[in-house]
């Protein structure tokens, strides 16, 4: 059986450390890549067309996402659903909102608001530091509890280690009860 202590520390140094690096690594693409975007982007203005409802993941309510209609520069008109879905609807119809678009792709369009640019590096951001704070107080705490029961902090290899359950090694003495058969 494994040491509690070293469990906690191996799983907060190879899992939640790591994954919570690799989410925040994915939140620095994420903002580079929106911030990329952003500075090729055109602005235009737009009108809300339509409010498409939908059923939720849950299948308990509904979700409301704009269908914006605009012009691009050059004169073509592009429609678009937003991606952002929300409840209450965060938009009416014929609303006048500010759209971003690529003039390379004008269909990828986004209606300008904070959530609609960054909510992706948001929960990315969020969710990575959650991870890599549980596995760092992991890998602290374990630290600690070896300390309280005196042991050494824990490493990657029991080697040389105290253990808090110690290994059978088949030379245990046993109480011998008068019931127990007789060996011949």
């Amino acid at each position: 059986m494994i040491d509690p202590v070293v469990f906690l520390s191996r799983l907060g140094k190879f899992a939640f450390i790591p994954l919570g690096l690799l989410l925040l690594l994915g939140t620095a693409w994420a903002v580079s890549s929106t911030t990329t975007w952003l500075a090729h982007a055109v602005e235009v203005e737009g009108r809300v067309i339509e409010m498409v409802r939908m059923r939720d993941s849950d299948n308990t309510g509904y979700l409301f996402a704009p269908v914006v209609r605009f012009q691009t520069v050059e004169g073509a008109t592009v429609e678009f659903e937003s991606g952002l879905r929300t409840n209450p609807p965060a938009y009416k119809k014929g609303q006048t909102v500010s759209v971003l678009y690529d003039p390379d792709e004008p269909r990828y369009a986004k209606i300008r608001g904070f959530f609609s640019l960054w909510f992706m590096p948001l929960i990315l951001g969020f969710i990575g530091s959650i991870f890599l704070f549980v596995g760092t107080a992991m890998v602290v705490m374990s630290g600690r509890a070896a300390q309280v029961f005196g042991e050494t902090a824990p490493s990657d290899s029991l080697a040389g280690r105290p253990l808090l359950h110690p290994i059978n090694t088949g030379h245990v003495k046993r109480r011998v009860s008068p019931h127990d058969p007789v060996p011949h």
